[in-house]
């Protein structure tokens, strides 16, 4: 038997080895983020638009990294600690 440690590879962080992407997404979303700001600026009790544009906006800015770019599908496995590539279709329920 050999008693030398076992070297297990550690879990990566999120993002890790991702920094353009990383970047690239900040950008976007802060990009929306400023315009949905900017809008504020037509804001007024007779124009509908930019109160739509900004709840769209808003919509996107939260949807965008946590559904598409997040791992939403994978959430439930990985709180249980199971590393894995495999996307579910939703949490703990299979069809």
């Amino acid at each position: 038997m050999s008693h030398e440690p076992t070297t297990a590879k550690q879990p990566s962080h999120a993002g890790e080895g991702h920094l353009v992407e990383n970047v690239v997404v900040f950008v976007v979303i802060f990009g929306a983020f400023l315009l949905g700001i900017y809008l504020l600026n037509w804001l007024t009790l007779e124009t509908v638009w930019p109160m739509a544009a900004i709840v769209v906006i808003s919509f996107l800015a939260f949807f965008i990294p946590q559904g598409i770019l997040g791992r939403s599908d994978t959430g439930y496995n990985l709180a249980e600690g199971k590393q894995t590539d495999e996307k579910s279709t939703s949490a703990a329920v299979g069809s």
